[in-house]
């Protein structure tokens, strides 16, 4: 009998007109919503998300900076921009956007950040809080991973969580957020599978959330009957004929599609639940930055 596949989209369009009354409730009290970007230079796949973020604010009515210096801007200039954004009274999240040109570092300039206007927590000082279960900004990603749990009805206490990958932007917070939920985490990675444990510890999870960033590595060999499959990867792949070649588009290029780091197909006839990608965990990322971005609006206003 094959998984459930969690309507994602169902669930950030449920949660979307939860968000817009939310905005109206701000904005009645007199307060702004927005989020800036900060891309420096031109990065594509930045550029990408950056668009998407546009989209997504006009979408929902609320206000839009694009911040986005050259490329060889100096670190000086790029901490100058973040200080301005930070006494912009229009925004209330600041979300910088990597890679940064190597002379710039990260640190520099999301330790510039204020910490109230952190919405994708970034900064040191709410991961910290994130650590200690006294949490104000959650990342966007690892809360989607949450978020969809909770409205699966799924009870953290004491259930067999794996995550697989330990990125400071979701393995580890997921982790985290899973711990002070009281469940029992196991965290793996690349280091894991070159040991030759991963399927130890995938085939006894009751959830496994996988961000490891690469496509197909999660097979049904390494999943528990019945178990509850998060797959938050997103990779580009060759589409491949009967034969195991690519097959071209119209003009001459290998056709490519979005895939996870889950066999989607194989193993949704072996889980119970599962995610899928496109249209999984992404769809519900959006929502919980502007999550995020209301709470940093109800903080800097005297709201929350």
């Amino acid at each position: 009998m094959s998984a459930k596949v969690i309507d994602c989209v169902a669930i950030a369009n449920e949660m979307k007109e939860e968000l817009k009354k939310e905005i109206e409730d701000c904005k009645s009290k007199g307060a702004s919503i927005g989020i800036a970007t900060l891309l420096v230079g031109e990065d594509f796949g930045a550029k990408m998300y950056r668009k998407q973020v546009e989209k997504f604010c006009q979408e929902m009515d609320i206000d839009y900076i694009n911040a986005n210096p050259p490329a060889d801007s100096s670190e000086e200039d790029v901490v100058k921009i973040v200080n301005d954004l930070n006494n912009n009274k229009k925004v209330s999240g600041i979300l910088p956007l990597r890679p940064f040109p190597e002379h710039i570092s990260d640190y520099a300039i999301i330790n510039s950040i204020d910490v109230n206007k952190d919405i994708d927590c970034f900064h040191p000082y709410n991961m910290g809080k994130l650590t200690l279960g006294e949490i104000t900004f959650a990342p966007a990603t690892p809360s989607a991973c949450i978020e969809i749990m909770d409205r699966e009805g799924v009870n953290f206490e004491g259930a067999e969580i794996v995550v697989v990958g330990h990125s400071n932007i979701v393995g580890k917070p997921i982790s985290i957020l899973a711990l002070n939920r009281n469940a029992t985490v196991t965290t793996t990675h690349i280091f894991t599978s070159m040991a030759g444990n991963l399927a130890k510890h995938t085939t006894g999870a009751d959830i496994l959330i996988v961000a490891a960033g690469k496509a197909g590595l999660i097979t049904p060999d390494l999943v528990k009957e019945g178990a509850f499959v998060i797959d938050v990867g997103i990779n580009r792949v060759k589409v491949l004929d009967e034969n195991g070649n690519p097959i071209l588009n119209e003009k001459g290029k290998p056709k490519t599609k979005t895939v996870g780091d889950v066999d989607f197909d194989a193993v949704k006839e072996k889980a119970g639940k599962i995610t899928p990608v496109p249209g999984g965990v992404g769809a519900i990322t959006n929502m919980m930055l502007l999550r995020n971005t209301i709470k940093a609006c109800k903080i800097q206003n005297g709201l929350a």
